[in-house]
């Protein structure tokens, strides 16, 4: 069994791809390639939200980074949601992912980033 989780939604014109579990080497790999499948080059962007997400790891944030990216050689925001003080989160900020993407504390404020 999977410990990480996937559910994509599209609102509008930004697709939202929540994870939830454990996001680590055995899981990363596929859902980050089922992250990018579901990104149509119509979208104006991509919210990744992890607020429910209990653990990443290196392979985790080498995902995130490929995303990034990807979206950026397709003129596409990327956008994640980490809620602050939570492991994800200080994770985050220790690689610097701000530099990469902007980082939101909740999904409403990160899909009203993405510009439009």
């Amino acid at each position: 069994m999977d410990l990480v989780q996937l559910e994509i939604e599209e609102r509008g014109e930004v697709v939202v791809a929540r994870v939830t579990g454990e996001l680590d080497l055995a899981g990363a790999p596929s859902t980050g390639e089922a992250i990018a499948e579901a990104v149509p080059t119509s979208a104006r962007g991509l919210v990744v939200d992890f607020s429910g997400l209990e653990f990443i790891d290196s392979s985790g944030i080498a995902m995130l980074f490929n995303l990034a990216r990807r979206l950026s050689g397709r003129r596409q925001e990327l956008r994640v949601v980490a809620v602050d003080g939570k492991p994800v989160a200080r994770v985050l900020e220790i690689v610097e992912f701000d530099r990469a993407a902007p980082v939101h504390e909740r999904l409403d404020e990160a899909l009203a980033s993405v510009s439009g």
